[in-house]
């Protein structure tokens, strides 16, 4: 990986602890860095907390005691995020390497846009 790149990966989760693994590993993978990594977790009853904590220690969690909803989940991690760029992905995501890369790039280019989004 390069060097950060002023980015916050925002990642709403409940129950997902099956998908971040794969999730999360591709994005230890990017050619790009991300400057934070946040995962909300919606009240999950499953161990992705704890998963978290454990196997991805750059992971950021933001814990809520409930299920709030994907749309509050992504609005307290914008909230929390500290980059200039803002990705979100869902948890079941598995990122390519150079999405990131490809992305920020994207928005550095045209930097009248004001969103952008990957195919």
């Amino acid at each position: 990986m390069t060097g950060p790149s002023n980015t916050t990966i925002v990642i709403p989760n409940w129950n997902g602890a099956h998908h971040l693994p794969e999730c999360l590993d591709s994005l230890s993978r990017q050619t790009l860095e991300a400057s934070e990594v946040l995962v909300v977790d919606n009240g999950s009853s499953d161990d992705s907390v704890e998963l978290i904590k454990q196997a991805f220690p750059w992971v950021r969690v933001i814990e809520h005691a409930d299920n709030r909803g994907f749309p509050a989940a992504v609005n307290a991690g914008i909230r929390e995020s500290r980059g200039e760029f803002i990705a979100l992905l869902n948890n079941d995501t598995r990122a390519e390497p150079d999405w990131l890369e490809r992305l920020v790039g994207a928005m550095k280019r045209w930097p009248d846009g004001r969103m952008s989004a990957p195919r």
